[in-house]
């Protein structure tokens, strides 16, 4: 018994040979995940194809492992380089033998060992407290704001990739959005703001908000998310309105909707 990987050129459907694979560091990971090979990897190894070509040409691409045995009952699997009349992903059956990398976990947390999957981001008690008391979200830590944010955007349907609280390099997570054609990657930043005179936080100024934007810029992403547990000076808000396709903003009030909306976690 034994495996073998693989690549799936989803541009061309077909199977690619594997050329080189290997563990990659902390900025190795972050950079593959938000590029075109984030399905390419599986926890921190990255797997890439023997045609660097198609690397170069950005085609969708992600890793295969099929099991010796499933040649013999799908020999289409041996068909490298050679367009398929079936669609691979149909074939997906993790349990049987089959498995792709564009079919992995859309929760993963950063930790000091590296990329891992992970269930959820943060406990459904705390979900709960939330949707049933507004006045909770004031008492969370900024990691479990953090936290519930990204577990809010993976009951939305999005892959998210929750970074390092302390070296986040400005971006508190990665939404990405798989079923657009071309991924669209966008960066979210987080803000508790500490409570200041009679319990209220601070609004986030329009400096906040252009650093974010600049973040996403500088990392060559789609756009940017805003979130504050507070809310936003207008100048904040006139900013965001300049690029409504790249800059989103969220406040308290979002954020509780968001809560009661997707406390359950129907889709899973």
């Amino acid at each position: 018994m034994g495996a073998v990987r693989f690549i799936y050129d989803e541009t061309t459907n077909s199977l690619k040979r594997l050329g080189w694979w290997g563990e990659l560091n902390l900025k190795g990971t972050r950079e593959a995940m938000e590029s075109g090979l984030r399905y390419c990897l599986q926890n921190n190894m990255l797997y890439l194809p023997d045609d660097e070509s198609i690397v170069k040409a950005k085609h969708r691409l992600c890793w295969g492992r099929a099991r010796v045995e499933e040649f013999e009952d799908h020999p289409w699997l041996a068909d490298f380089d050679i367009p398929l009349e079936v669609n691979p992903l149909d074939f997906h059956m993790p349990f049987t033998g089959i498995g792709f990398g564009v079919m992995y976990s859309k929760r993963h947390r950063e930790t000091e060992e590296g990329r891992i999957p992970v269930k959820s981001f943060i406990s459904q008690s705390i979900i709960d407290k939330v949707a049933e008391n507004a006045e909770v979200l004031e008492d969370i830590s900024k990691n479990d704001f953090e936290a519930l944010m990204a577990e809010l955007f993976a009951r939305m349907g999005f892959d998210i990739y929750l970074y390092r609280g302390s070296k986040d390099d400005g971006i508190d997570f990665l939404k990405i959005d798989p079923d657009k054609g071309d991924p669209i990657i966008m960066c979210v930043q987080c803000k508790h703001p500490d409570k200041v005179e009679a319990g209220k936080r601070r609004p986030l100024p329009v400096a906040t908000v252009r650093e974010i934007y600049g973040v996403a810029k500088a990392h060559d992403l789609n756009g940017c998310v805003a979130i504050t547990s507070s809310h936003y000076t207008p100048e904040a808000k006139k900013f965001a309105d300049l690029k409504p396709a790249e800059i989103s903003v969220a406040n308290a009030e979002d954020v509780i909707n968001w809560v009661r909306k997707y406390r359950w976690n129907k889709d899973e």
